[in-house]
């Protein structure tokens, strides 16, 4: 009995040690892609008279790269605690798709659900596809967990040095280069199954993004978009 319990120990710790060898280069190529984001985060937001604990707070409960930033200009011409909410919540409206296709995955103890769907985020998204549930954890726990200290560090480094970065600095190009990871990493990991597969999928959201931006506008296409491919692609999920 003892011996047949040292074995399974065994395989059990050999399993973990290769699953965690397998996410480490993901892992790593992840933190690279959200770091300068979130340092850029800090770094402005200090200069923009947030205090540390400010910084880690809205990190911890934001979560949201886009979110962030946009809450920085709204802050600065103080608008209201709601309208900020709001227009970070029409930003991240995008995970309202994203997670609809992984809720499944969810464990089923309610706290660690609850924490679970905060720590999603694109970069766990693009690399989770095809874990197990285990491995979705750790990644997103990861990420999750670097990005708030990566953006505290941001802040602390804007404290010593005020003028490291100009004050109109563009965050265009580092946040173009976690798009790209995203792309390349979820064509990578993502298992193709019955139904329709990547390209389709990407042309009718081409498609119906497009038809609602030249019938609503720039401004309230997103939304209209976000809630008709999300059933869409629910309903063709459980037909398929």
């Amino acid at each position: 009995m003892m011996s047949k319990y040292l074995n399974t120990k065994k395989m059990l710790s050999a399993s973990n040690t290769a699953e965690y060898q397998v996410l480490l280069p993901q892992l790593l190529t992840a933190i690279f892609a959200v770091a300068p984001i979130s340092m850029l985060f800090g770094f402005t937001a200090y200069k923009a008279d947030w205090s540390i604990v400010e910084i880690f707070l809205v990190s911890l409960l934001g979560f949201s790269g886009s979110g962030q930033f946009a809450a920085l200009p709204l802050s600065e011409t103080g608008a209201s605690l709601l309208t900020i909410a709001f227009v970070t919540t029409m930003i991240n409206s995008r995970y309202l798709a994203i997670s609809l296709s992984c809720s499944k995955k969810l464990p089923k103890m309610k706290l660690l659900k609850v924490f679970s769907s905060h720590a999603l985020g694109d970069e766990a998204y693009a690399i989770e596809q095809g874990h197990t549930q285990r491995a979705m954890l750790i990644i997103r726990f990861t990420i999750f967990v670097f990005w708030i200290l990566f953006g505290v560090a941001g802040g602390i480094i804007a404290g010593l040095f005020p003028n490291l970065l100009p004050d109109d600095i563009n965050a265009s190009i580092s946040a173009s280069l976690v798009l790209l990871f995203l792309a390349i990493s979820y064509l990578q990991n993502r298992p193709y199954k019955n139904g329709l597969i990547t390209v389709p999928k990407a042309t009718l959201g081409f498609l119906i993004s497009g038809i609602f931006y030249y019938t609503l506008g720039g401004i309230y296409f997103w939304i209209p978009s976000i809630i008709l491919l999300s059933a869409t692609f629910y309903l063709l999920k459980r037909k398929y």
